[in-house]
């Protein structure tokens, strides 16, 4: 049966986020035919049982092993039974009107290849999930890094984060968060989905740039809002997902800004210093 719209989320040990997202999603959308898909990479949660029974109306999709986010996203995406995709993730919640104003958007506007909403912090506050395109400066001026703490009003971060513009208005940006991203069907299919040299991180923003080379739109839409519950600065992350995180950053420069040999080395040397310095930091916490 054909649906409007195909909600895809990826879990991983997070059963207990999953289950107040797929609530949002029953209480908040009623208005359009829609399936949900929940791809679950091999996480061994015993919650997701209970999960089945509590929403039998959702399809869960098992992976033997854990994937990554980008394949298991593609996965998915070759279940959906609809014309557009949402994908989003299980620590997001969905407000009313959200998904419904989005895709009532994205269905007047074909030059529209990725469209992203306002994502806010569980207390109301904004988070910044449309930016600029990563630069060889990014590594040093992201949204934890120390000189953004301390010099938040610094040209370089505001240019990546986007803080002077006031995100009340729609328009057009480099990228925007996975977090909770609705694409056709058809242009991910263009775009060959998720690149999986990703495993998690960077995906998206590689998505947003394939788009954009393409000649397609991405736009943040502030009128739907949606709540997304990020990781603290302050948290410890586990050294496979450091590691990943910045293999997928070598991959993006590579991929995307390929010339110059010494240019490339530049941006891979500081890639490799990021990492070591975020593991080392790590150990502290």
């Amino acid at each position: 049966m054909s649906m409007d719209l195909s909600i895809i989320i990826v879990n991983y040990k997070n059963s207990s986020s999953l289950k107040k997202c797929l609530s949002s999603i029953y209480q908040t959308l009623d208005n359009l035919e829609f399936e949900v898909l929940v791809i679950d990479n091999n996480s061994f949660d015993k919650k997701l049982e209970a999960l089945e029974i509590e929403f039998p109306q959702v399809k869960f999709i098992r992976n033997k092993t854990n994937v990554g986010f980008a394949k298991a996203n593609n996965r998915a995406a070759e279940f959906s039974k609809s014309a557009t995709l949402l994908f989003l993730n299980p620590d997001t919640q969905l407000t009313d009107s959200a998904i419904a104003s989005m895709y009532a958007h994205l269905i007047k506007n074909p030059n529209i290849g990725v469209f992203g909403p306002k994502v806010l912090n569980n207390d109301g506050s904004l988070q910044y999930s449309c930016r600029s395109f990563p630069t060889l400066w990014t590594g040093l001026f992201n949204r934890y890094s120390i000189v953004s703490r301390l010099f938040p009003g610094n040209r370089f971060t505001k240019r990546y984060l986007m803080t002077d513009y006031d995100h009340q208005e729609t328009r057009n940006v480099d990228w925007v968060s996975g977090c909770c991203m609705m694409i056709r069907s058809s242009t991910f299919k263009t775009a060959g989905g998720f690149d999986e040299h990703y495993f998690i991180f960077n995906e998206d923003v590689d998505l947003c740039k394939i788009l954009q080379d393409q000649g397609y739109r991405v736009v943040y839409f502030p009128h739907a809002r949606v709540f997304h519950e990020i990781s603290s600065s302050n948290r410890k992350v586990p050294f496979f997902i450091t590691l990943k995180r910045h293999q997928g950053m070598s991959y993006y420069y590579q991929k995307h800004h390929s010339g110059n040999p010494l240019f490339q080395c530049l941006i891979q040397a500081m890639v490799a210093v990021r990492c070591m310095s975020q593991l080392f930091i790590n150990l502290f916490k």
